[in-house]
């Protein structure tokens, strides 16, 4: 009887053990056919950009859709910093999540300590920065004087030389072809240039001599010396280059010291032949009527071969305060993907990117355009931006003193020589009281 007992209790303890384990592991089994919870989708985020240089319309055609298309988490919206600096919006604790200015402006991020050492974010994101022409990357190092990246540049101004199909056909001259030197251009020009029925015409006008200084990379300032550096041989024959462009016999309705609009108004007008422009001129002949012109490369300094003007691109800077710098990232990556800097590029903005497909498709969007040579203005290679580094009042700035220097060589007859002395010796002061 005892031992009929002891074995219905082991029966009953084995039963029990048993479904025990038949629930464990239908547990289980349940547990594994549960399907893990799907990941959410990204919280929204709006990343502020602070900017002034695109209008509404190619803020959001190139920036807003493009962004919310491959990004739909993603608003990005426009601070205008024509209306609050960026000074206003850090003391405001509003910085923007993203900066947008021009190389040798990146200095204010450095100035306010809000700049970003992006090379991080670069990398994390695995963008390919090979994509980008070299000239770019290292222009933004040398504007900023680190050797690591505070931004990356979205499209370039460039420059190219525009002509009068118009004028050249009444004066019986033929037309101006890509690849042309200073001195070839000024050849003809001096065939264009003369007085007919009353009207002055000017065979060229070549801009600013400070853009021939950036063309042939010459250095404004002896950093290690804290002088200036424009007394040097390159300096010189620049001047003597510029002084041949002017000094046309029978030009004498423009000066050095005109600006350059009126320069360009007065191509519209009909009264010049050729005029070195940029990016915005395109835009102004649209607003010409029966103008018949075209465009071929920016001249060249055989100093510098193959070179047109140097690097003048947008460069978009993630601030170090911005709470999104991955989706501020995200916003800049979308601009530099291939899809939008084709548009870009088919606007008449010069992409940053190497690809050839993408820099022949510029201008295409317009007709007009389309019958153009405008694909001259990404051709030339583009020279490295000089520093200036110091923050120089606009009277002692040194492009503004080697311009005043040129213009007395021009007007007054000022020996070349102690022209550039003298604004050597007004740079050399101004950087040592900038460096007290």
């Amino acid at each position: 009887m005892r031992q009929s007992a002891i074995y219905t209790t082991a029966a009953a303890l084995s039963l029990l053990f048993l479904l025990g384990a038949c629930g464990g592991n239908e547990e289980s089994a349940q547990q594994v056919k549960t399907e893990p919870p799907k990941n959410e989708s990204p919280k929204p985020v709006t990343v502020k950009i602070a900017q002034r240089h695109l209008t509404e319309d190619e803020f959001k055609r190139f920036i807003i859709e493009p962004v919310k298309k491959k990004y739909p988490h993603i608003t990005a919206q426009w601070v205008d910093s024509s209306k609050v600096s960026l000074a206003s919006m850090i003391t405001t604790k509003e910085t923007p999540d993203i900066s947008v200015d021009y190389p040798l402006a990146l200095t204010q991020l450095l100035d306010m300590k809000v700049e970003l050492n992006m090379d991080d974010v670069i990398k994390s994101a695995k963008f390919d920065l090979n994509r980008i022409r070299p000239e770019f990357l290292e222009s933004i190092k040398t504007a900023s004087g680190l050797n690591y990246l505070i931004g990356l540049p979205i499209y370039n101004n460039s420059f190219a030389l525009f002509y009068n199909k118009d004028l050249f056909d009444k004066m019986g001259v033929p037309y101006p072809k890509d690849g042309m030197t200073w001195d070839g251009t000024r050849t003809i020009a001096a065939k264009m240039t003369r007085t007919e029925g009353g009207v002055q015409y000017w065979g060229l006008y070549p801009g600013e001599l400070y853009r021939g200084a950036y063309q042939a990379g010459l250095p404004f300032i002896d950093f290690a010396g804290k002088k200036g550096a424009l007394q040097t041989e390159g300096w010189k024959q620049l001047f003597e280059l510029w002084s041949g462009l002017y000094k046309i016999p029978g030009a004498t309705n423009l000066l050095p010291s005109d600006p350059p609009t009126q320069a360009t108004q007065s191509f519209l007008k009909g009264e010049v032949g050729m005029l070195a422009g940029h990016s915005a001129t395109l835009q102004s002949l649209k607003t010409v009527k029966n103008f018949n012109w075209d465009v071929v490369t920016y001249p060249v300094n055989p100093k510098a071969p193959g070179t047109g003007q140097r690097v003048d691109s947008l460069v978009f800077s993630i601030t170090n305060a911005s709470p999104n710098k991955e989706a501020a990232f995200q916003v800049i990556e979308t601009l530099l993907s291939n899809e939008v800097q084709n548009d870009l590029s088919r606007y008449a903005r010069v992409s940053v990117l190497k690809d050839d497909k993408v820099q022949q498709a510029f201008g295409q969007d317009s007709a007009e355009y389309q019958s153009k040579n405008v694909v001259a203005m990404t051709k030339p290679k583009l020279a490295i931006i000089q520093p200036f580094k110091y923050k120089f009042p606009t009277e002692t700035n040194p492009a503004v003193l080697v311009s005043k220097a040129f213009q007395e060589v021009m007007t007054t007859g000022k020996d070349i020589n102690t022209a550039l002395r003298e604004a050597d010796e007004k740079l050399t002061k101004a950087i040592q009281e900038l460096d007290r």
